[in-house]
């Protein structure tokens, strides 16, 4: 599959997927069949293959399995900083993996906060917030609002 001429990977493993238009890609490994759409930036992150992952996402310090399917300016933000009270320590970063377990969706503009685990085949609507663990075949479209996924 092509790599775009206008994309950056820097110790990448990228294995047979399709990386579009001013794409980077940094310390991270793609899985085969994947599809990375205009202006991704994924960094620290394992993503299995087949993902799609649809325009102006930012990935980092993430693990997702196959078949999931980010929706277009997705955030999995796996970074944080401590915080007392003398406040936040410049650069002080910390890292807390965000993993994408098989066959979840993740809608467009949603936030996946640093240490959450999004179950298998579960539904993050459009605009969401994650700030906890959401369960697999559920659904979360806002605060306080896990649902079973319709059979």
């Amino acid at each position: 599959m092509p790599i775009h001429e206008t994309a950056i990977l820097e110790n990448a493993d990228v294995t047979d997927a399709e990386v579009r238009e001013y794409v980077t890609i940094h310390d991270s490994t793609i899985g085969a069949g994947s599809r990375i759409y205009e202006r991704v930036s994924i960094k620290k992150s394992d993503l299995a293959g087949p993902v799609d992952v649809n325009a102006g996402s930012y990935v980092e310090n993430a693990e997702i399995a196959e078949y999931v399917q980010l929706g277009p300016n997705v955030t999995l933000a796996g970074m944080t900083h401590d915080l007392d009270a003398s406040g936040m320590a410049f650069r002080n970063d910390r890292l807390e993996t965000v993993t994408v377990e098989a066959g979840a969706f993740v809608g467009a503009n949603a936030v996946v906060l640093p240490g959450v685990t999004i179950g298998e085949n579960a539904v993050v609507g459009a605009g969401a917030t994650v700030t906890e663990d959401l369960p697999p075949a559920t659904v979360h479209v806002g605060e306080d609002s896990r649902h079973p996924v319709p059979e």
